[in-house]
């Protein structure tokens, strides 16, 4: 055995319980997000283009080019492109719809930690049209039932009565159980000739974040920027923008307090207000709402310049119900006028909390700058340093059903040494705390200021991240029928939840962290086992496990495993593909932790008729077997 190639594994496992899939996190999930694939349109009497690469279509929705005589109004986008989407001719229904899968994500989105942020820009088509342009975005469950609804207005006419394409955002977290979301862009308008509403660069991503503790504003600080004249994250009109720190006269607090820039508004000859907005979706924390749980910290820099008397800036916290329709709570911060900042040239920090409403689902921030007077030197009013933050109160309790065996991520007892995760509310980090060694060199009981108790000793610790804390139960649960198992965090104690506890519950670890498909398995010559890399029959294969039980020499709470190598007490059989596989061993990791297991088998013969084939894998520990949801091994004549 190559003992060292073996140990690499423990940096896959310990993966499992950090983010994983880090495919579909912090990037555009669009296909053809930027309408640049297929061939648009030059002329406004063109037939509709039906086949746009990765959208399904319905009614005169069509892409378009850029060109003299459909040229849409781009001065507000930095890089247009070349091409857009377009009501098309005459009016009637535009849409356009496309389904992304999220299921490689499902044990982030299960825990409760995933937003989602959708955006685009958009117009309304002027106002002759002023058509009521759209992005929604469906979550559905794996069987197609919807979980949530989100959408993006385009501007209003109000907004711009131009051909102006607006940047239009927002975002929300994903509820658990969601496998898929289906975008619909809706252009339909009532135009009589050519439909000049319209869309381009639209994206939607998914991030690692919880719902409690960080900032829930995107882009707060206004110090995000794509170059455009639009701070991205905010909603307004055209004439919402950022200016730069040292060319406000703003001089306190200090620049490195403010950073570059501050929100303001564009300046001009009559009075001028003008608000921007962003939207927050909190349905996932809609039963904590609900029972008064959830608490809001609300804080903004707001004031102005000092010859600016009469330019005030505002922000305020609306809490909507599912509909938008306001709760009737509003927390608000200013208006900040120049008597506030003390005549002078400053921003002043303003803050609120309080308890979410029942029946919250939305929140809502605005930001509001006036000039009541013609403004000469534009209006010097400003914002910054925007901060909504949610938190539950000190509430720690275990999840129903939130005690899963790590590898299968299924109920049911536990077992000395196995690894587990533990799903919990109230435990509320901004990014993952991984595991970490203690003065004696075992694995700490204590990260992220969390510890996971069995009755009454601690738990080593894997990992911890907002709403699950991954562990290994103690051997010490030995012998016993039921033990009781506590989160606590910030020395906050959820309550105890009763779990049975058997001799063995051996699971099977895959190579996605999820409870079915391709196990994290290992050819002869240690590379990772697939359908384009499969095991011939006959060879020595490595698969890794968790939940056999009592060892032999007896288990160490955190112990880093070293020669000799410690044995399940239980016997361990394996079958491939329903034959029974020859083990050649099984037991800890070395270098592991103890709970990490590991079995070398012989692939049996006569399983492939000559191409490569997968087949179920079932490990058995004393009385008990992995389950029948399959882990696969693919195989292939030697």
């Amino acid at each position: 055995m190559n003992y060292l190639r073996l140990a690499v594994v423990c940096i896959l496992v310990l993966a499992a319980f950090s983010p994983a899939s880090a495919q579909i996190w912090d990037k555009n999930l669009i296909v053809n997000a930027d309408a640049e694939s297929g061939a648009g349109v030059t002329t406004r009497t063109a037939a509709v283009v039906k086949n746009i690469p990765g959208w399904t279509t319905a009614g005169n929705f069509t892409l378009c080019q850029y060109v003299s005589g459909m040229t849409y109004d781009t001065r507000f986008m930095k890089t247009p492109g070349k091409q857009f989407f377009a009501g098309g001719p005459a009016g009637g229904a535009a849409t356009a719809t496309q389904t992304i899968d999220l299921s490689s994500g499902a044990t982030e989105i299960d825990a409760g930690r995933v937003r989602f942020f959708l955006s685009g820009w958009l117009g309304n088509g002027g106002s002759t049209i002023g058509a009521s342009t759209r992005v929604t975005a469906a979550f559905l469950d794996a069987a197609g039932k919807k979980l949530l609804e989100y959408a993006v207005a385009g501007p209003t006419v109000v907004e711009t009565d131009t051909f102006a394409l607006l940047w239009r955002s927002g975002s929300g977290f994903i509820l658990p159980n969601t496998r898929s979301v289906v975008l619909a862009v809706d252009l339909t308008s009532k135009a009589v000739t050519f439909n000049n509403a319209a869309a381009d660069n639209l994206d939607f991503s998914v991030s690692l974040q919880p719902i409690l503790g960080p900032n829930l504003i995107v882009n707060g600080d206004a110090e995000i920027t794509d170059g455009g004249p639009y701070p991205p994250g905010w909603n307004g009109a055209d004439d919402f923008y950022t200016v730069k720190t040292s060319a406000s006269a703003i001089k306190e607090p200090a620049a490195d307090t403010l950073g570059v820039f501050l929100f303001a508004e564009r300046g001009g000859n009559t009075p001028r207000s003008a608000d921007a907005y962003q939207t927050i979706d909190v349905t996932l924390a809609r039963d904590r709402i609900d029972g008064g749980k959830v608490a809001f910290s609300f804080s903004a820099l707001l004031g102005g310049f000092v010859d600016a008397a009469d330019d005030t800036s505002d922000v305020k916290a609306e809490f909507l119900d599912a509909s938008g329709k306001a709760l009737g709570a509003t927390a608000q911060l200013g208006p900040v006028t120049l008597q506030d900042h003390a005549g002078k040239s400053a921003l002043i920090s303003r803050s609120a909390k309080g308890f979410l409403p029942v029946g919250t689902r939305l929140i809502r921030v605005t930001m509001s700058f006036v000039a009541k007077k013609a403004p000469i030197w534009g209006v010097r009013a400003y914002v910054d340093n925007v901060v909504l933050s949610l938190s539950a109160g000190g509430t720690v309790a275990i999840k129903e059903g939130g005690i899963v065996h790590a590898a299968t991520l299924g109920t049911g007892p536990v077992a000395p040494g196995q690894m587990v995760v533990v799903y919990a509310t109230g435990v509320n980090l901004a990014s993952t705390a991984r595991m970490q060694l203690d003065s004696a060199g075992k694995v700490s009981t204590f990260i992220g200021a969390a510890r996971l108790f069995f009755d009454g000793t601690q738990a080593p610790l894997l990992s911890v991240n907002s709403g699950q804390v991954a562990g290994i139960v103690p051997f010490d649960v030995e012998g016993k029928s039921e033990v009781l198992v506590r989160v606590e965090y910030e020395g906050v104690q959820s309550e105890a939840v009763r779990v049975p506890v058997a001799q063995t519950s051996p699971g099977l670890f895959t190579q996605e962290g999820t409870p079915t498909g391709a196990g994290l398995i290992f050819n002869s010559d240690f590379s990772l086992n697939s359908k384009d890399n499969p095991a011939a029959e006959g060879s020595a294969v490595t698969l890794y496990w968790s939940g056999g039980g009592q060892t032999d020499p007896p288990g160490v709470d955190g112990r880093i495993e070293v020669m000799p190598l410690p044995r399940p007490r239980a016997p361990v059989s394996i079958a491939i593909g329903g034959k029974p596989a020859p083990l050649l061993f099984a037991g800890a990791v070395p270098f592991g932790w103890a709970g990490l297991l590991f079995a070398e088998v012989t692939v049996p013969a006569e399983l492939s008729s000559g191409d490569p084939v997968s087949v179920p894998v079932v490990l058995t520990a004393g009385s008990a077997s992995s389950p029948d949801t399959p882990v696969l091994i693919w195989v292939r004549k030697p």
